[in-house]
Protein backbone atom coordinates (compact mmCIF):
# COMPACT_ATOMS: atom_id res chain seq x y z
CA UNK A 1 0.00 0.00 0.00
CA UNK A 2 2.85 2.40 0.89
CA UNK A 3 4.61 1.57 -2.39
CA UNK A 4 1.52 2.32 -4.47
CA UNK A 5 0.91 5.54 -2.52
CA UNK A 6 4.48 6.67 -3.27
CA UNK A 7 4.18 5.82 -6.96
CA UNK A 8 0.90 7.71 -7.29
CA UNK A 9 2.32 10.68 -5.41
CA UNK A 10 5.39 10.93 -7.66
CA UNK A 11 3.23 10.58 -10.77
CA UNK A 12 0.82 13.22 -9.44
CA UNK A 13 3.64 15.74 -9.05
CA UNK A 14 4.75 15.08 -12.63
CA UNK A 15 1.22 15.82 -13.83
CA UNK A 16 1.03 18.97 -11.67
CA UNK A 17 4.14 20.33 -13.38
CA UNK A 18 2.69 19.54 -16.81
CA UNK A 19 5.44 16.95 -17.47
CA UNK A 20 8.19 19.60 -17.39
CA UNK A 21 11.07 17.53 -15.99
CA UNK A 22 13.26 20.32 -14.64
CA UNK A 23 10.36 21.75 -12.63
CA UNK A 24 9.38 18.20 -11.65
CA UNK A 25 12.73 17.40 -10.06
CA UNK A 26 12.84 20.78 -8.31
CA UNK A 27 9.40 20.06 -6.89
CA UNK A 28 10.48 16.60 -5.68
CA UNK A 29 13.48 18.13 -3.91
CA UNK A 30 11.23 20.75 -2.34
CA UNK A 31 8.33 18.52 -1.24
CA UNK A 32 10.14 15.22 -0.75
CA UNK A 33 10.06 11.95 -2.65
CA UNK A 34 7.41 10.37 -0.44
CA UNK A 35 3.90 11.59 0.33
CA UNK A 36 3.84 13.13 3.81
CA UNK A 37 0.11 13.75 3.94
CA UNK A 38 -3.02 13.48 1.84
CA UNK A 39 -2.94 15.70 -1.24
CA UNK A 40 -5.68 18.28 -1.77
CA UNK A 41 -6.42 16.95 -5.24
CA UNK A 42 -6.14 13.57 -6.91
CA UNK A 43 -4.19 12.27 -9.86
CA UNK A 44 -6.25 12.55 -13.06
CA UNK A 45 -6.01 9.32 -15.02
CA UNK A 46 -5.54 10.73 -18.51
CA UNK A 47 -4.31 8.59 -21.39
CA UNK A 48 -0.87 10.20 -21.05
CA UNK A 49 -0.65 9.33 -17.36
CA UNK A 50 -1.64 5.72 -18.05
CA UNK A 51 0.96 5.40 -20.82
CA UNK A 52 3.73 6.88 -18.64
CA UNK A 53 2.86 4.54 -15.77
CA UNK A 54 2.70 1.50 -18.08
CA UNK A 55 6.03 2.39 -19.70
CA UNK A 56 7.64 2.95 -16.28
CA UNK A 57 6.44 -0.47 -15.08
CA UNK A 58 7.79 -2.05 -18.28
CA UNK A 59 11.17 -0.36 -17.75
CA UNK A 60 11.20 -1.51 -14.13
CA UNK A 61 10.69 -5.16 -14.98
CA UNK A 62 12.93 -5.02 -18.07
CA UNK A 63 15.90 -3.87 -15.96
CA UNK A 64 15.24 -6.56 -13.34
CA UNK A 65 14.84 -9.32 -15.92
CA UNK A 66 18.04 -8.25 -17.70
CA UNK A 67 20.05 -8.41 -14.46
CA UNK A 68 18.62 -11.80 -13.55
CA UNK A 69 19.24 -13.06 -17.09
CA UNK A 70 22.86 -11.88 -16.69
CA UNK A 71 23.00 -13.98 -13.48
CA UNK A 72 23.45 -10.93 -11.32
CA UNK A 73 20.85 -12.22 -8.93
CA UNK A 74 21.67 -10.17 -5.85
CA UNK A 75 22.05 -6.93 -7.82
CA UNK A 76 18.86 -7.71 -9.74
CA UNK A 77 16.90 -8.23 -6.52
CA UNK A 78 18.28 -5.07 -4.95
CA UNK A 79 17.59 -2.94 -8.03
CA UNK A 80 14.12 -4.43 -8.41
CA UNK A 81 13.20 -3.49 -4.82
CA UNK A 82 14.88 -0.07 -4.84
CA UNK A 83 13.10 1.01 -8.01
CA UNK A 84 9.77 0.72 -6.23
CA UNK A 85 10.86 3.79 -4.24
CA UNK A 86 12.40 5.57 -7.25
CA UNK A 87 9.62 5.51 -9.79
CA UNK A 88 10.17 9.25 -10.27
CA UNK A 89 13.28 8.33 -12.27
CA UNK A 90 11.36 5.78 -14.34
CA UNK A 91 8.60 8.33 -14.92
CA UNK A 92 11.15 10.83 -16.22
CA UNK A 93 12.65 8.27 -18.60
CA UNK A 94 9.18 7.21 -19.71
CA UNK A 95 8.19 10.83 -20.38
CA UNK A 96 11.29 11.32 -22.55
CA UNK A 97 10.67 8.08 -24.47
CA UNK A 98 7.01 8.97 -24.93
CA UNK A 99 7.77 12.50 -26.16
CA UNK A 100 7.97 11.69 -29.93
CA UNK A 101 4.64 9.84 -29.78
CA UNK A 102 3.08 12.57 -27.64
CA UNK A 103 4.35 15.30 -29.98
CA UNK A 104 3.08 13.45 -33.06
CA UNK A 105 -0.36 12.92 -31.52
CA UNK A 106 -0.59 16.60 -30.57
CA UNK A 107 0.57 17.66 -34.03
CA UNK A 108 -2.16 15.56 -35.67
CA UNK A 109 -4.87 16.85 -33.30
CA UNK A 110 -3.85 20.48 -33.84
CA UNK A 111 -3.61 20.01 -37.62
CA UNK A 112 -7.11 18.53 -37.72
CA UNK A 113 -8.46 21.41 -35.64
CA UNK A 114 -6.78 23.96 -37.92
CA UNK A 115 -8.44 22.28 -40.86
CA UNK A 116 -11.82 22.39 -39.11
CA UNK A 117 -11.46 26.15 -38.53
CA UNK A 118 -10.24 26.71 -42.09
CA UNK A 119 -13.22 24.80 -43.48
CA UNK A 120 -15.54 27.25 -41.69
CA UNK A 121 -14.05 30.10 -43.73
CA UNK A 122 -15.02 33.67 -42.91
CA UNK A 123 -18.45 32.59 -41.65
CA UNK A 124 -17.17 31.88 -38.16
CA UNK A 125 -15.64 34.69 -36.11
CA UNK A 126 -12.84 33.90 -33.65
CA UNK A 127 -12.39 36.07 -30.55
CA UNK A 128 -9.02 35.57 -28.87
CA UNK A 129 -8.55 36.70 -25.26
CA UNK A 130 -5.09 37.04 -23.71
CA UNK A 131 -3.80 38.68 -20.56
CA UNK A 132 -2.24 38.16 -17.16
CA UNK A 133 -5.65 38.39 -15.51
CA UNK A 134 -9.35 38.71 -16.25
CA UNK A 135 -9.52 36.30 -19.19
CA UNK A 136 -12.17 33.94 -17.82
CA UNK A 137 -14.55 36.67 -16.67
CA UNK A 138 -14.16 38.47 -20.01
CA UNK A 139 -14.89 35.20 -21.81
CA UNK A 140 -18.09 34.62 -19.83
CA UNK A 141 -19.29 38.22 -20.30
CA UNK A 142 -18.72 38.02 -24.07
CA UNK A 143 -20.45 34.65 -24.21
CA UNK A 144 -23.61 35.98 -22.54
CA UNK A 145 -23.81 39.26 -24.45
CA UNK A 146 -23.04 37.90 -27.92
CA UNK A 147 -25.14 34.82 -27.23
CA UNK A 148 -28.25 37.02 -27.25
CA UNK A 149 -28.06 36.86 -31.05
CA UNK A 150 -25.38 34.42 -32.18
CA UNK A 151 -24.53 30.77 -31.67
CA UNK A 152 -21.50 31.23 -29.43
CA UNK A 153 -19.04 28.60 -28.25
CA UNK A 154 -16.52 29.44 -25.52
CA UNK A 155 -13.72 27.16 -24.43
CA UNK A 156 -14.37 25.59 -21.00
CA UNK A 157 -12.61 27.13 -18.01
CA UNK A 158 -9.45 25.01 -17.89
CA UNK A 159 -9.02 24.65 -21.65
CA UNK A 160 -6.44 27.25 -22.74
CA UNK A 161 -3.53 25.29 -24.24
CA UNK A 162 -3.07 24.49 -27.96
CA UNK A 163 -3.86 20.80 -27.70
CA UNK A 164 -6.72 21.37 -25.24
CA UNK A 165 -8.28 23.98 -27.51
CA UNK A 166 -7.74 21.75 -30.54
CA UNK A 167 -9.56 18.83 -28.89
CA UNK A 168 -12.38 21.17 -27.87
CA UNK A 169 -12.70 22.51 -31.43
CA UNK A 170 -12.89 18.99 -32.87
CA UNK A 171 -15.53 17.96 -30.33
CA UNK A 172 -17.62 21.14 -30.34
CA UNK A 173 -17.38 23.27 -33.47
CA UNK A 174 -20.09 22.52 -36.00
CA UNK A 175 -21.69 24.20 -38.98
CA UNK A 176 -24.12 26.28 -36.91
CA UNK A 177 -21.36 27.95 -34.83
CA UNK A 178 -21.15 31.71 -35.42
CA UNK A 179 -18.58 32.84 -32.85
CA UNK A 180 -15.70 31.00 -31.19
CA UNK A 181 -14.28 32.54 -28.00
CA UNK A 182 -10.80 31.27 -27.17
CA UNK A 183 -9.06 31.98 -23.87
CA UNK A 184 -5.32 31.86 -24.50
CA UNK A 185 -3.10 30.73 -21.64
CA UNK A 186 0.52 31.75 -21.36
CA UNK A 187 3.47 30.35 -19.45
CA UNK A 188 6.28 30.87 -21.96
CA UNK A 189 7.06 33.03 -25.00
CA UNK A 190 5.22 31.75 -28.06
CA UNK A 191 2.35 30.08 -26.18
CA UNK A 192 -0.28 32.59 -27.33
CA UNK A 193 1.15 32.74 -30.87
CA UNK A 194 0.79 28.95 -31.16
CA UNK A 195 -2.89 29.16 -30.24
CA UNK A 196 -3.36 32.03 -32.72
CA UNK A 197 -1.91 29.88 -35.51
CA UNK A 198 -4.53 27.28 -34.63
CA UNK A 199 -7.42 29.76 -34.48
CA UNK A 200 -6.43 33.19 -35.91
CA UNK A 201 -8.47 35.89 -34.13
CA UNK A 202 -10.86 38.19 -35.98
CA UNK A 203 -11.12 40.04 -32.66
CA UNK A 204 -8.19 40.26 -30.24
CA UNK A 205 -8.84 41.24 -26.62
CA UNK A 206 -6.03 42.15 -24.19
CA UNK A 207 -7.36 42.10 -20.62
CA UNK A 208 -4.28 43.30 -18.76
CA UNK A 209 -0.62 42.72 -17.93
CA UNK A 210 1.03 42.27 -14.54
CA UNK A 211 3.46 40.05 -12.60
CA UNK A 212 1.43 36.83 -12.90
CA UNK A 213 3.67 33.98 -14.21
CA UNK A 214 6.77 36.05 -13.48
CA UNK A 215 8.45 32.95 -12.04
CA UNK A 216 8.37 31.27 -15.47
CA UNK A 217 8.55 34.34 -17.69
CA UNK A 218 11.39 35.97 -15.69
CA UNK A 219 10.63 39.57 -16.79
CA UNK A 220 7.61 41.78 -17.29
CA UNK A 221 8.89 42.43 -20.82
CA UNK A 222 8.53 38.73 -21.65
CA UNK A 223 5.02 38.68 -20.20
CA UNK A 224 4.09 41.76 -22.24
CA UNK A 225 5.43 40.33 -25.49
CA UNK A 226 3.67 37.01 -24.91
CA UNK A 227 0.29 38.55 -24.12
CA UNK A 228 0.49 40.84 -27.16
CA UNK A 229 1.00 37.83 -29.45
CA UNK A 230 -2.81 37.76 -29.59
CA UNK A 231 -2.59 41.14 -31.38
CA UNK A 232 0.47 40.61 -33.57
CA UNK A 233 -0.85 37.21 -34.70
CA UNK A 234 -4.45 38.36 -35.30
CA UNK A 235 -5.91 38.42 -38.80
CA UNK A 236 -5.34 41.41 -41.10
CA UNK A 237 -7.92 44.09 -40.33
CA UNK A 238 -8.75 42.52 -36.97
CA UNK A 239 -10.62 44.46 -34.30
CA UNK A 240 -8.28 44.93 -31.32
CA UNK A 241 -9.80 45.69 -27.89
CA UNK A 242 -7.36 46.94 -25.25
CA UNK A 243 -7.89 47.46 -21.53
CA UNK A 244 -7.60 51.22 -21.26
CA UNK A 245 -7.43 50.98 -17.46
CA UNK A 246 -4.19 48.97 -17.53
CA UNK A 247 -1.06 51.13 -17.72
CA UNK A 248 1.14 48.30 -19.00
CA UNK A 249 -1.23 47.65 -21.90
CA UNK A 250 -1.47 51.32 -22.81
CA UNK A 251 2.30 51.79 -22.60
CA UNK A 252 3.17 49.01 -25.06
CA UNK A 253 0.33 48.31 -27.48
CA UNK A 254 1.74 50.46 -30.31
CA UNK A 255 4.68 48.07 -30.60
CA UNK A 256 2.39 45.19 -31.59
CA UNK A 257 -0.61 46.49 -33.57
CA UNK A 258 -0.61 46.49 -37.37
CA UNK A 259 -1.58 49.58 -39.42
CA UNK A 260 -4.81 47.94 -40.61
CA UNK A 261 -5.96 46.86 -37.14
CA UNK A 262 -9.05 48.61 -35.77
CA UNK A 263 -7.84 49.54 -32.29
CA UNK A 264 -10.32 50.45 -29.54
CA UNK A 265 -10.14 50.79 -25.76
CA UNK A 266 -12.55 49.40 -23.22
CA UNK A 267 -12.54 50.99 -19.78
CA UNK A 268 -14.60 51.66 -16.68
CA UNK A 269 -14.85 55.40 -17.37
CA UNK A 270 -16.88 54.76 -20.53
CA UNK A 271 -19.76 54.16 -18.12
CA UNK A 272 -21.28 57.16 -16.34
CA UNK A 273 -22.94 57.44 -12.91
CA UNK A 274 -21.52 54.14 -11.63
CA UNK A 275 -23.17 52.86 -8.44
CA UNK A 276 -22.49 49.68 -6.50
CA UNK A 277 -25.49 48.16 -4.71
CA UNK A 278 -24.25 45.99 -1.84
CA UNK A 279 -27.75 44.59 -1.35
CA UNK A 280 -28.24 43.50 -4.95
CA UNK A 281 -24.52 42.71 -5.39
CA UNK A 282 -24.41 44.50 -8.72
CA UNK A 283 -23.30 47.65 -10.54
CA UNK A 284 -25.66 50.13 -12.19
CA UNK A 285 -24.36 52.67 -14.71
CA UNK A 286 -25.16 54.43 -17.96
CA UNK A 287 -23.52 54.00 -21.35
CA UNK A 288 -24.38 54.98 -24.91
CA UNK A 289 -26.30 53.74 -26.82
CA UNK A 290 -27.99 51.57 -24.17
CA UNK A 291 -28.78 54.00 -21.38
CA UNK A 292 -28.77 52.55 -17.85
CA UNK A 293 -27.75 48.93 -17.40
CA UNK A 294 -27.19 46.63 -14.44
CA UNK A 295 -24.15 44.31 -14.34
CA UNK A 296 -24.47 41.58 -11.74
CA UNK A 297 -20.80 41.18 -10.88
CA UNK A 298 -18.96 42.42 -7.79
CA UNK A 299 -15.77 43.78 -9.35
CA UNK A 300 -15.79 47.26 -10.83
CA UNK A 301 -13.78 45.82 -13.73
CA UNK A 302 -17.06 44.16 -14.77
CA UNK A 303 -18.08 47.52 -16.25
CA UNK A 304 -14.98 47.53 -18.45
CA UNK A 305 -15.71 43.94 -19.52
CA UNK A 306 -19.27 44.94 -20.37
CA UNK A 307 -17.90 47.88 -22.35
CA UNK A 308 -15.72 45.51 -24.39
CA UNK A 309 -18.71 43.24 -25.02
CA UNK A 310 -20.85 46.20 -26.14
CA UNK A 311 -18.19 47.40 -28.59
CA UNK A 312 -17.72 43.92 -30.07
CA UNK A 313 -21.49 43.38 -30.27
CA UNK A 314 -22.00 46.67 -32.12
CA UNK A 315 -19.20 45.79 -34.55
CA UNK A 316 -21.03 42.53 -35.31
CA UNK A 317 -24.30 44.33 -36.03
CA UNK A 318 -26.18 43.69 -32.78
CA UNK A 319 -28.77 46.28 -31.74
CA UNK A 320 -29.15 47.93 -28.30
CA UNK A 321 -32.09 45.75 -27.26
CA UNK A 322 -30.20 42.53 -28.05
CA UNK A 323 -27.16 43.78 -26.15
CA UNK A 324 -29.27 44.71 -23.12
CA UNK A 325 -30.76 41.21 -23.06
CA UNK A 326 -27.25 39.76 -23.13
CA UNK A 327 -26.01 41.99 -20.29
CA UNK A 328 -29.01 40.96 -18.19
CA UNK A 329 -27.79 37.33 -18.46
CA UNK A 330 -24.35 38.05 -17.04
CA UNK A 331 -23.80 36.20 -13.78
CA UNK A 332 -20.84 35.70 -11.41
CA UNK A 333 -18.12 33.35 -12.59
CA UNK A 334 -17.42 30.43 -10.30
CA UNK A 335 -14.51 31.07 -7.89
CA UNK A 336 -13.94 34.60 -9.21
CA UNK A 337 -15.49 37.12 -6.84
CA UNK A 338 -18.45 34.76 -6.65
CA UNK A 339 -20.91 35.76 -3.90
CA UNK A 340 -22.35 32.93 -1.84
CA UNK A 341 -24.95 33.38 0.89
CA UNK A 342 -24.94 30.52 3.39
CA UNK A 343 -27.02 30.50 6.57
CA UNK A 344 -26.51 33.11 9.27
CA UNK A 345 -26.61 36.26 7.16
CA UNK A 346 -22.92 35.76 6.32
CA UNK A 347 -21.77 36.73 2.84
CA UNK A 348 -18.98 34.57 1.43
CA UNK A 349 -17.05 35.89 -1.57
CA UNK A 350 -15.21 33.07 -3.31
CA UNK A 351 -12.22 34.43 -5.21
CA UNK A 352 -10.18 31.24 -5.02
CA UNK A 353 -9.20 31.18 -8.72
CA UNK A 354 -8.12 34.81 -8.86
CA UNK A 355 -4.42 34.63 -8.05
CA UNK A 356 -2.67 37.69 -9.47
CA UNK A 357 -1.80 41.15 -8.10
CA UNK A 358 -4.54 43.00 -10.01
CA UNK A 359 -7.12 40.45 -8.88
CA UNK A 360 -6.03 40.78 -5.26
CA UNK A 361 -6.23 44.57 -5.42
CA UNK A 362 -9.74 44.41 -6.90
CA UNK A 363 -10.83 41.88 -4.27
CA UNK A 364 -9.75 44.28 -1.52
CA UNK A 365 -11.68 47.10 -3.17
CA UNK A 366 -14.76 44.86 -3.38
CA UNK A 367 -14.49 44.08 0.33
CA UNK A 368 -14.19 47.78 1.15
CA UNK A 369 -17.61 48.52 -0.38
CA UNK A 370 -19.53 46.52 2.24
CA UNK A 371 -20.22 49.25 4.75
CA UNK A 372 -21.41 48.53 8.27
CA UNK A 373 -20.30 44.88 8.21
CA UNK A 374 -17.27 43.13 9.69
CA UNK A 375 -14.89 42.35 6.84
CA UNK A 376 -12.63 39.28 6.88
CA UNK A 377 -9.95 38.42 4.32
CA UNK A 378 -8.39 34.95 4.12
CA UNK A 379 -5.49 34.12 1.82
CA UNK A 380 -2.39 31.98 1.30
CA UNK A 381 -0.98 34.74 -0.92
CA UNK A 382 -0.12 34.59 -4.61
CA UNK A 383 2.09 32.18 -6.53
CA UNK A 384 4.56 32.58 -9.40
CA UNK A 385 5.39 36.21 -8.60
CA UNK A 386 9.11 35.41 -8.73
CA UNK A 387 11.52 38.09 -7.56
CA UNK A 388 8.61 40.48 -7.02
CA UNK A 389 7.04 38.26 -4.33
CA UNK A 390 8.09 40.42 -1.38
CA UNK A 391 7.06 43.71 -2.98
CA UNK A 392 3.73 42.36 -4.27
CA UNK A 393 2.70 40.85 -0.93
CA UNK A 394 3.77 43.81 1.19
CA UNK A 395 1.57 45.97 -1.03
CA UNK A 396 -1.37 43.59 -0.48
CA UNK A 397 -0.88 43.96 3.27
CA UNK A 398 -0.72 47.75 3.08
CA UNK A 399 -3.92 47.89 1.01
CA UNK A 400 -5.70 45.49 3.38
CA UNK A 401 -4.83 47.48 6.49
CA UNK A 402 -7.51 50.12 6.00
CA UNK A 403 -10.18 47.65 4.81
CA UNK A 404 -10.19 44.32 6.66
CA UNK A 405 -11.27 43.98 10.28
CA UNK A 406 -9.61 40.57 10.45
CA UNK A 407 -6.96 38.99 8.21
CA UNK A 408 -6.48 35.22 8.18
CA UNK A 409 -3.14 34.09 6.73
CA UNK A 410 -1.91 30.61 5.81
CA UNK A 411 1.71 30.03 6.80
CA UNK A 412 4.00 29.71 3.79
CA UNK A 413 6.85 31.53 2.05
CA UNK A 414 4.91 34.71 1.10
CA UNK A 415 2.32 35.43 3.79
CA UNK A 416 4.93 36.88 6.21
CA UNK A 417 5.32 39.68 3.64
CA UNK A 418 1.56 40.37 3.84
CA UNK A 419 1.82 40.52 7.63
CA UNK A 420 4.78 42.90 7.34
CA UNK A 421 2.80 45.16 4.99
CA UNK A 422 -0.13 45.17 7.41
CA UNK A 423 2.04 46.09 10.37
CA UNK A 424 3.89 48.88 8.55
CA UNK A 425 0.47 50.37 7.77
CA UNK A 426 -0.43 50.36 11.47
CA UNK A 427 -2.53 47.18 11.55
CA UNK A 428 -2.85 45.54 14.97
CA UNK A 429 -1.05 42.19 15.33
CA UNK A 430 -3.99 40.68 17.22
CA UNK A 431 -6.20 41.19 14.15
CA UNK A 432 -3.97 38.81 12.16
CA UNK A 433 -4.81 35.12 12.62
CA UNK A 434 -2.39 32.42 11.43
CA UNK A 435 -3.09 28.82 10.39
CA UNK A 436 -0.69 26.14 9.20
CA UNK A 437 -3.02 24.90 6.44
CA UNK A 438 -6.08 26.02 4.52
CA UNK A 439 -7.96 23.01 5.86
CA UNK A 440 -7.25 24.08 9.45
CA UNK A 441 -8.40 27.62 8.71
CA UNK A 442 -11.64 26.46 7.12
CA UNK A 443 -12.27 24.10 10.00
CA UNK A 444 -12.02 26.90 12.58
CA UNK A 445 -14.21 29.43 10.75
CA UNK A 446 -17.23 28.33 12.78
CA UNK A 447 -15.48 29.85 15.81
CA UNK A 448 -14.56 33.06 13.98
CA UNK A 449 -17.55 34.09 11.88
CA UNK A 450 -20.50 36.09 13.19
CA UNK A 451 -23.87 36.90 11.63
CA UNK A 452 -23.53 39.78 9.18
CA UNK A 453 -19.86 39.16 8.38
CA UNK A 454 -18.43 39.39 4.87
CA UNK A 455 -15.55 36.97 4.30
CA UNK A 456 -13.49 36.92 1.13
CA UNK A 457 -11.43 33.86 0.17
CA UNK A 458 -8.54 35.14 -1.97
CA UNK A 459 -6.67 32.58 -4.09
CA UNK A 460 -5.94 28.92 -3.44
CA UNK A 461 -2.54 27.23 -3.76
CA UNK A 462 -2.17 23.97 -5.64
CA UNK A 463 -0.25 21.08 -4.09
CA UNK A 464 2.90 22.03 -6.02
CA UNK A 465 3.13 25.31 -4.10
CA UNK A 466 2.26 24.08 -0.60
Amino acid sequence: MFVWKTIKYQLYLLQLENYELVRYFKLLLKKGFFAQKKQRKELVWTAKVVFILALAVLLHFTVAVYLFYSRQYVLGAVVFLLLFEAYFFLFAVAAVLLWPVDWSAKFIIIARAKSRIKDQGSRIKVIGIAGSYGKTTMKEVLKQVLGARFKVLAAPESVNTPVGIARWILNSVAGETDILIVEMGEHYRGDVAEICRLAPPDVAVVTGINEAHLERMKTLENITATVFEVVSQAKPGALVLLNGDDSNVMAHYKEYVWPDHKVKKFQISNFKFQRFNQGLLSWAAQIDPLGEVEVRLLGEYALADADAAIQIALSLGMGPEEIEKGIAKIKPVEHRLQPIKPAGEILVIDDAYNGNPAGAAEAIRVLSRFEGRRKIYITPGLVETGRQAEEVHKKIGQELASVADLVILIKNSVTPFIAEGLKTAGYASEEIVWFNTVQAAHGDLKNILRPGDVILFQNDWGDQYL
